[in-house]
Formats: structure tokens, C-alpha cells, sequence
């Protein structure tokens, strides 16, 4: 990958802090994420 998983992982984190309330962000980084694993 062009970037490192440490970088997503932490913004994935972030957002969750954020919008944590959602639950929508981190619901969404499992999906998008799962795929590149």
C-alpha cells in the first residue's frame, strides 16, 4: 500500500472520538477497512 495502516488506523480512531455518538465512523472504517486487510 501506498500509505502506512497506522495512518488509517489512527484517523479511523479519531473520527471515532469525534463522532463517537454516531457510531456511524466507526462503523464504516470496519467496513472500509476490512477489505484491505
Amino acid at each position: 500500500m501506498f500509505f502506512e495502516f497506522g495512518i488509517i488506523e489512527r484517523s479511523c480512531q479519531a473520527w471515532n472520538e469525534i463522532l463517537s455518538e454516531d457510531g456511524f465512523i466507526k462503523n464504516l472504517c470496519s467496513r472500509e477497512w476490512s477489505f484491505l486487510v
